[in-house]
């Protein structure tokens, strides 16, 4: 057998002959070894031994007929088939949507902005003394407080402690509002 052998596919006419039996031997060895090795050839067998079965199942037709005649699939109209209902589904399932230009964040809806704005208001506020309205009324009431003698008491005894962390930053941060107000209405 040479390699020429092994390349060719198997004809109909050879299929139909190995299926009626009528072929001598080395050509029927040759046939089974492709069909053995050949996908398409063998669903190409497949589908000529069903042919033979129902052409001697159906007593209307004629066998050898049957046989004989192996209906060979045009496999690129076939394939083009396949490949139009296939994209037609997707097409189906996934209409394709128009692009739409992005649409532009308005200046005012930036977080910039509001960041900006508020350091602004921030800054007036500040500048105009509202602040230092703040802080004198802050410190009026901590002394207020104090003279009062507003404590809480508790069961059991604990050394006096110093002011806590938010008392001093309240402290700090209303002597730094009056020394600007100083510094800056001198």
């Amino acid at each position: 057998m040479n390699e020429q052998e092994w390349k060719d596919h198997v004809t109909t006419a050879d299929l139909a002959a190995y299926i009626g039996d009528e072929l001598p031997e080395h050509n029927r060895e040759r046939i089974e070894l492709h069909i053995a090795a050949c996908e398409p050839c063998m669903a190409l067998f497949m589908n000529a031994i069903e042919a033979s079965e129902v052409a001697e199942s159906d007593p209307a037709s004629d066998g050898a007929a049957g046989a004989k005649a192996v209906v060979i699939p045009d496999m690129k109209k076939l394939g083009k088939r396949v490949v139009d209902i296939l994209l037609a589904e997707s097409a189906r399932k996934n209409p394709v949507m128009r692009a739409e230009p992005a649409r532009r964040q308005s200046f005012l809806q930036r977080p910039v902005v509001h960041f900006a704005a508020a350091a602004a208001i921030t800054l007036l506020l500040l500048g105009t003394g509202t602040f230092s309205g703040l802080s004198a009324k802050l410190g009026e009431m901590d002394s207020h407080s104090a003279t009062t003698g507003q404590t809480v008491e508790k069961d059991d005894e604990q050394p006096p402690q110093g002011p806590t962390w938010s008392d001093r930053m309240v402290t700090r941060t209303s002597s730094w509002f009056d020394k600007l107000e100083k510094d800056r209405f001198k």
